[in-house]
């Protein structure tokens, strides 16, 4: 199988330097939540990304789905912060 770069790689890699950043930085008490919420996201886009490319071989389409996803997680995300 080759490597294939797709937007859900872009985030998974975007996230774990986040993550990296959050936890040497961990001196303000809501980070921890912060922590937690950010390795959730890493998982979802590690794990939905290999299903993707796992299903759809066609490299236009997955990355026309994947930007999708992360359109729709990054919305729902910003919309449950808010509540």
């Amino acid at each position: 199988m080759a490597i294939r770069l797709t937007p859900l790689n872009i985030t998974s890699s975007a996230l774990l330097v986040t993550i990296g950043y959050t936890f040497l930085d961990a001196d303000h008490p809501g980070y921890s939540i912060n922590i937690w919420l950010l390795f959730s996201l890493f998982l979802l886009s590690t794990c939905s990304d290999i299903l993707f490319r796992g299903t759809i071989k066609d490299l236009k389409r997955v990355w026309l789905i994947e930007l999708l996803f992360v359109v729709l997680v990054a919305a729902l995300t910003l919309l449950l912060k808010r509540i």
